[in-house]
């Protein structure tokens, strides 16, 4: 499920990101994949279509930072820091609704979906230190750490009184506070949240290089809020594990890391695709389901 702003919204931003897209064949080259690329791509543009036709007000279900220009309602975080700022019941009504609506149709599929800086870690990401992770169970661990920033924010907005996540935002360091810099220098003022900023994103950047999805895994609270709607979703990852053939390719093209093929309800799944494009079988499906 995060935070595309001003970084995005300049033609060689999207020209780049376009172009690192054609060259990573390997990761969409198979059906789902393709599709999947297509997705990205349309709600990269879409996420960024307020720099042409101004602010919209809809809260989008991934990150997209409160900072950058047009992107005001947009950041589910930033809804969230403004509904306690302001003891607002009508952004709490509204985050809420919207967040559950998506949810409990796709589940946290917005993440493999939809989200640029989701797109922007299958570009980038590569598993260097997976192994070790999992072996030191830190993987597992670390995972709460998400839901546990989710359910921090609202307290620390409250006792600050200031947009408390959004002021030391890595992804809003990178989408937001890093193009103003690059674009509008001679208008910029850091403020005294700019050095611990710049040193998540940098702690960030080395994460995501490192770990494939390490931000979704790890640190994104959009992704958090999204999470438990995998168990009820209309979006399903089914398995027939009558057609398995126990090779465990799932699991080992699974950027999420979840145990494959039996967890196919974890909060954890991004609904990529990724396992279902490369079961020889077609054990594993990623199909709509309604009750």
């Amino acid at each position: 499920m995060a935070c595309f702003g001003s970084c995005l919204t300049c033609p060689v931003a999207y020209s780049a990101l376009t172009m690192a897209a054609i060259g990573a064949r390997r990761i969409y080259k198979k059906p789902i994949q393709k599709k999947r690329l297509v997705s990205q791509l349309i709600f990269l543009f879409i996420t960024n279509a307020a720099f042409i036709f101004g602010v919209t007000g809809l809260i989008y279900s991934y990150f997209y930072c409160w900072e950058a220009p047009q992107a005001t309602m947009s950041c589910p975080i930033g809804i969230l820091e403004h509904a306690v700022l302001e003891s607002s019941i009508f952004l709490a009504i509204y985050l809420v609704g919207t967040i559950a609506t998506i949810g409990t149709i796709f589940g946290r599929a917005p993440c493999g979906w939809a989200c640029p800086i989701g797109f922007l870690q299958d570009l980038v990401g590569k598993i260097k230190v997976e192994r070790e992770i999992k072996r030191s169970g830190v993987d597992k661990r670390a995972r709460y750490i998400k839901y546990a920033i989710l359910a921090a924010i609202p307290f620390a907005v409250h006792y600050f009184a200031t947009m408390a996540y959004t002021d030391i935002c890595p992804i809003g360091g990178l989408t937001a506070t890093l193009p103003i810099l690059l674009f509008h220098y001679s208008s910029y003022t850091p403020t005294k949240f700019f050095l611990p900023k710049m040193i998540l994103l940098a702690l960030t950047i080395v994460l995501i290089i490192n770990v494939k999805r390490g931000w979704c895994r790890y640190l994104c609270p959009v992704g958090a809020m999204l999470a438990p709607f995998n168990k009820i979703s209309a979006l399903q990852l089914t398995f027939n594990e009558e057609k398995c053939l126990k090779c465990m390719n799932c699991a080992r093209v699974c950027p999420m890391k979840i145990d494959l093929p039996y967890d196919t309800k974890s909060m954890e799944c991004i609904r990529c695709g990724m396992c279902v494009d490369e079961c020889p079988t077609k054990a594993l499906k990623l199909e709509f389901k309604w009750r």
